[in-house]
């Protein structure tokens, strides 16, 4: 039964936990009765009235029985997750314009609104190629730079490359799950620890589904429509003909984001969706350039100049990535780039490094001038 003590908004929290009663059914309810704890303890007749369907207006009735709000406060503040009503000054800016926004967001990290804010979505494949990992490279830190947050799933693959980098250049980043939060159920398992850092570094973790919600299949496409709705443009990485991320495009689509897509190769499967969306008028993006004039933002960033030699090589492995960075990073400081320099910045044996560069070497991507090397 209802506790008096707690507040309207905990009632949000209760239907939300019966989990069958969706943002449709919550206009239906506070329409007939202002909101969810005037409708709490009514009858099935009274809730049917309202315009929500009988067997779920009975199961409600059955349900209510067994709900404790004193056991899911102590849930909340055993996982340190808090929770944010439609209602509320801080419920994103954005996501408020969408059709179905989620009537309530269970969250970790800082879920401060700014009406301005700009925001990317993110997402690809979840087997993302070298491709991806050089696309989201060599495009998103001048973006991050910028001021952008990225938004992305915290799936493996390019979500969590998307993640990632944000981290990396010090920029701000959402994920949006489609499990509970809860670290028994967040989901994947094997990104507890990238979670952990998106929120030790002022970004945000959220869910609609209650902290011990599993990872159903049936959660990510509902998930796919907070990616989209928290942002002003998707940026579609790599997508095979069937995938999620199509599913985030469309619902891009439908709340009049951008959607932008990186092509690719046309013998790759991973390409195969991503061209389509350009085919169909998204926007092609083949540098952060065009990415920024989708936000009206300049690029004050000189981090695509500064790299613009990585552009005419792509790394066969990652001793090879390691190497060429490191002879960026000599060059860029104006600093010589020989095999001694390399092998304090780098940590790997003598041979495998010389191996790697006789190997570059051969295949056009660095310059041996007799004791130092430079990028082609």
């Amino acid at each position: 039964m209802a506790n008096t003590n707690y507040a309207e908004n905990w009632y949000y929290l209760a239907f939300s936990y019966f989990g069958k009663i969706g943002p449709g059914g919550m206009k239906k309810i506070e329409k007939a009765f202002g909101n969810p704890k005037n409708a709490f303890n009514l009858s099935p007749s009274e809730l049917i009235k309202a315009g929500i369907p009988q067997k779920i207006a009975d199961d409600f009735f059955s349900w209510r029985k067994t709900f404790s709000f004193d056991l899911a406060a102590h849930q909340l503040i055993r996982e340190s997750i808090k929770f944010i009503t439609w209602h509320e000054p801080n419920y994103p800016f954005l996501l408020q314009e969408i059709s179905s926004p989620p009537y309530i967001l269970y969250y970790k990290g800082n879920i401060e609104s700014v009406p301005n804010k700009k925001r990317l979505a993110v997402v690809g494949s979840r087997k993302s190629s070298p491709y991806a990992e050089k696309i989201i490279n060599d495009i998103l830190p001048p973006v991050i730079s910028s001021g952008i947050e990225i938004v992305s799933g915290l799936a493996i693959g390019v979500d969590s490359l998307a993640h990632k980098l944000t981290l990396k250049y010090s920029g701000k980043t959402i994920a949006v799950l489609g499990s509970g939060l809860s670290r028994d159920c967040l989901y994947p398992a094997s990104n507890l620890n990238l979670a952990d850092s998106i929120i030790d570094s002022n970004g945000l973790i959220i869910s609609e589904f209650p902290p011990l919600t599993p990872p159903l299949s049936q959660n990510f496409p509902q998930r796919n429509r907070i990616i989209s709705g928290l942002s002003q443009a998707v940026l579609i990485v790599e997508a095979a003909a069937k995938s999620g991320s199509l599913i985030t495009a469309r619902y891009a689509l439908e709340q009049n984001r951008d959607v932008l897509s990186v092509p690719g190769n046309i013998y790759s499967n991973f390409s195969i969706g991503t061209n389509n969306l350009i085919k169909e008028g998204a926007k092609l993006i083949a540098a952060s350039d065009d990415v920024l004039e989708i936000f009206n933002i300049q690029n004050q960033s000189n981090y695509q100049m500064s790299n613009q030699k990585l552009f005419h090589y792509f790394p066969k492995n990652n001793y090879e990535k390691q190497i060429i960075e490191a002879i960026n990073y000599l060059n860029e400081k104006g600093e010589t780039a020989t095999a001694d320099e390399l092998i304090k910045i780098i940590k790997l044996d003598t041979a495998t490094i010389n191996s790697t560069l006789s190997i570059l070497e051969i295949n056009g991507a660095v310059s041996n001038n007799g004791f130092s090397f430079t990028l082609n």
